[in-house]
């Protein structure tokens, strides 16, 4: 009941964030309307997956190239500006598509030139947005504050292809692209009500050698720090394995039962991201969050395990609910962590970084997936194969069993590097005040006492 009512104190004491928070949920639900009815109308006008493919490759890889570069500028300029010039070049993409549409000639490739552009449009609000809420949330509410942002994409995610599915029954696509629109135009505004201080910058603003450099501090700032070192190689691995398991859990579940049946189990792992997001929301993460990342983390292992251990609709239905239930929890601590330890006017630079690593191990795991499953387990687990008289009797043999194998690989490796982590850095004693690396986001007492704190932990 205590988290519940300082999660209503957060709300309502942070005008600034509440606008923002519900502004941009609307406006990202728009975005995924119109992400599901592309979808849909390239398939229906091509008939070929290549196609989807290459509109999902426009979608997420611009974005992850050109971050480190993002960050940097979004360290230079304002914050508040950043993320309203992005939200009126995505909403002009938009408008285009529809006029296209409406006049009759919208091509497949512009469909591929949009994702570009919106990907690029995407990097930027993103990473403004996350290096703008420690202007604008208190750190011992940041946990809290990430995981209502969660709780917005866990909704979208949600809702999106039921609202998707009705708008273009009814409106068709044209129809939808206008709400998405309007997503815009509300986000806009509530953009223009809120309040985002600048923090003091201390980047020269000349020259591309000048951006180099800054990306080359922020790299510089991650590994001084050994703990976030470690940190960011464990987020790549976990956004390889969760990319990889982003391709797989269609074709397991598909390979085995009706899309109807697909859309139910679906639906229940959506209900499970919102559920771990809200927890995330009233919770906070505790005081301890490394060790909620990795306990959580471990458990999305475990989940990855249960759902491809066996081919039956249950067991999937549950190991699928608890990967999305603890996903939305590991990436608010993980954010947390990561902005709580650096002063506001290195944000961008140290998100955009991150977000470049974890960008990469998430596109190497969607390319990997497919060949591992299709090309390499799935014949040794077809009876007569060659793990069909051993592993093949605990994980069962047949159409879908490399792709289940393959999961219960990534969970198992996804558990045991977990609770590796988790049992390191227990034994290490670190909490979360020693988590502060950057000792301008702190004042002169504070400092003496993480200091005080720290030689504590060293002596005993």
């Amino acid at each position: 009941m205590k988290d519940i009512n300082q999660l209503i104190a957060l709300i309502r004491e942070l005008r600034d964030f509440t606008l923002l928070w519900l502004g941009q949920s609307l406006s990202e639900i728009g975005n995924r309307l119109t992400g599901f009815g592309l979808s849909i109308w390239v398939y229906q006008n091509t008939h070929e997956v290549t196609e989807l493919s290459i509109v999902v490759f426009f979608t997420t890889l611009p974005g992850v190239l050109i971050t480190p570069f993002v960050g940097a500028l979004v360290d230079r300029w304002n914050r508040k500006w950043t993320i309203i010039v992005s939200e009126v070049f995505a909403a002009l993409i938009t408008l285009a598509l529809a006029l296209l549409l409406i006049t009759g000639n919208l091509q497949i490739w512009h469909t591929y030139i949009s994702a570009f552009f919106t990907s690029v449009c995407g990097s930027f609000q993103m990473t403004a947005k996350a290096a703008a809420l420690p202007m604008i949330v208190p750190s011992n509410q940041m946990g809290r504050a990430n995981g209502l942002i969660q709780f917005s994409t866990g909704v979208g995610q949600l809702a999106a292809p039921v609202l998707a599915g009705i708008i273009i029954a009814t409106l068709q696509l044209q129809g939808l692209l206008l709400v998405d629109l309007s997503s815009y135009f509300i986000g806009f505004l509530t953009l223009l009500l809120v309040k985002i201080p600048q923090p003091k910058t201390t980047t020269s603003t000349q020259g591309i050698r000048t951006i180099f450099n800054d990306i080359i501090y922020a790299w510089q700032k991650i590994s001084s720090h050994l703990f976030l070192l470690i940190l960011l190689v464990f987020m790549t691995i976990s956004f390889f394995l969760n990319g990889m398991t982003n391709v797989l859990i269609n074709p397991l579940i598909l390979s085995l039962f009706s899309a109807q049946t697909f859309g139910k189990i679906m639906s229940i792992a959506g209900c499970g991201m919102v559920a771990g997001s809200l927890l995330m929301s009233i919770w906070g993460g505790g005081k301890r969050l490394v060790n909620s990342l990795f306990i959580f983390s471990a458990l999305n292992g475990i989940g990855l395990i249960i759902a491809g251990i066996k081919p039956s609709i249950y067991t999937i239905t549950l190991g699928i609910f608890i990967s999305y239930f603890t996903l939305p929890i590991v990436l608010s601590t993980n954010s947390t962590i990561w902005q709580n330890s650096f002063h506001p006017n290195v944000q961008g630079r140290i998100i955009s970084l991150f977000g470049t690593f974890t960008g990469l191990g998430l596109a190497l795991g969607n390319i990997s997936a497919s060949p591992l499953a299709d090309k390499i387990l799935s014949p040794m687990l077809f009876p007569g194969g060659l793990l069909a008289n051993n592993i093949g009797l605990l994980i069962e043999t047949g159409q879908g069993r490399g792709i289940g194998f393959l999961m219960v690989i990534e969970g198992l490796l996804f558990f045991v590097i977990s609770l590796s982590f988790y049992n390191y850095f227990a034994f290490q004693t670190i909490d979360e005040e020693m988590l502060v690396v950057d000792e301008e986001i702190v004042d002169e007492e504070t400092i003496n006492r993480l200091v005080n704190k720290r030689n504590k932990v060293t002596s005993s």
